[in-house]
C-alpha cells in the first residue's frame, strides 16, 4: 500500500504515527506539503514517509488517498487535483457525503468515509467507517476499534457522539475543582481522576455487556454510586445528552 495524505494536520499526524507504531503494512506514505513542520516531523520518523512538493504529486505516487482537509476548502483543494480509478479514497472530512465527495474527486474508484480520533496514535482510538471497506479496516483496526456501518445516517450518528469530548473533560474539571475545594492540590486531584478514568475505560473493553448493566453492577443498594446516579437521574442530567446530540446530528445533516 502506498498511502497518500492530502492535508497534514492533527488527524493525519495521529494516523501516521499510529500506522508506524502498530505495524500497519505499507510500502510508502506520501504527505502533502501543507503544514510543513508537521510533515517534516513525520518524515523524520521513518524513511518510508516522504513529503511531496504538491498535492498532485501525492496522488501521482499513491494508490490509497486519505483526505484530511477542512470541509470549508475541500471543493477548492480537490477541484485542482486529478484522481483516477486506481485511487482508493478515504475521506476524514466531517459532513461531506459520499455523493458530494464523488462529485469533487470525479473518479469511479472506491470511496469510503472514516472519522479517526487523535487517540489512534496510541492505538486506543475508535474509528467509524462507512461503508465497510477492507483498506480502511486494515489501517484502523490495529489503531483501536474500527466500527463499520452500512449507511451514512448511522455514520452521522457515530460522528455526532464525538462532540462529547469537551463535555467529558468538563465533568473531570468539575470534579477536580471540587476536590481542590476540599483542600486537595489540583495536580493531585488531576492525577487521581486521570487514573480513575483509565480504569473505568479499561473495564468497558473487558466484555460486551451493555453499559446499562455496568451501571447496575457499579452500584450497591444504598451506596454512594447509587446516590449520585439517582440524583443526576432525578434532575434529568442524562436527558440533556440526548437533546444536545439531536442538535449536533441535525447540524451534521444540514438541518440545523
Amino acid at each position: 500500500m502506498r498511502a497518500g495524505f492530502i492535508g497534514t494536520g492533527t488527524i493525519t499526524q495521529a494516523v501516521v504515527k499510529g500506522m508506524l507504531r502498530f505495524g500497519v503494512p505499507f510500502e510508502r506514505i506520501l504527505l502533502s506539503p501543507r503544514n510543513a513542520q508537521t510533515a517534516a516531523e513525520l518524515a523524520a520518523l521513518d524513511g518510508r514517509v516522504q513529503v511531496c512538493e504538491s498535492n498532485q504529486q501525492v496522488l501521482d505516487h499513491s494508490d490509497v488517498v486519505c483526505l484530511a482537509v477542512v470541509p470549508q476548502i475541500a471543493a477548492e483543494v480537490l477541484g485542482d487535483l486529478e484522481f483516477n480509478a486506481r485511487h482508493h479514497v478515504i475521506s476524514f472530512m466531517a459532513g461531506v457525503s459520499l455523493d458530494q465527495l464523488r462529485g469533487w474527486v470525479r473518479t469511479s474508484g472506491k470511496i469510503a468515509r472514516a472519522v479517526p480520533l487523535p487517540a489512534v496514535a496510541e492505538g486506543k482510538g475508535s474509528t467509524a467507517i462507512c461503508p465497510a471497506d477492507d483498506i480502511a479496516r486494515a489501517i484502523f483496526a490495529p489503531l483501536g476499534q474500527a466500527v463499520e456501518v452500512d449507511s451514512e445516517d448511522k455514520f452521522d450518528a457515530l460522528s455526532a457522539v464525538t462532540a462529547t469530548m469537551a463535555s467529558f473533560y468538563a465533568v473531570l474539571e468539575t470534579e477536580a475543582s471540587w476536590l481542590a475545594k476540599q483542600g486537595i492540590d489540583y495536580a493531585d486531584a488531576r492525577a487521581f481522576l486521570s487514573g480513575y478514568c483509565v480504569g473505568l475505560a479499561h473495564d468497558t473493553t473487558r466484555g460486551v455487556q451493555p453499559f446499562s448493566q455496568m451501571v447496575e453492577h457499579s452500584m450497591t443498594p444504598g451506596g454512594i454510586n447509587e446516590q449520585v446516579h439517582a440524583e443526576l437521574s432525578r434532575r434529568g442530567a442524562y436527558a440533556y445528552y440526548d437533546e444536545a446530540l439531536d442538535g449536533v446530528l441535525r447540524r451534521i445533516r444540514g438541518n440545523a
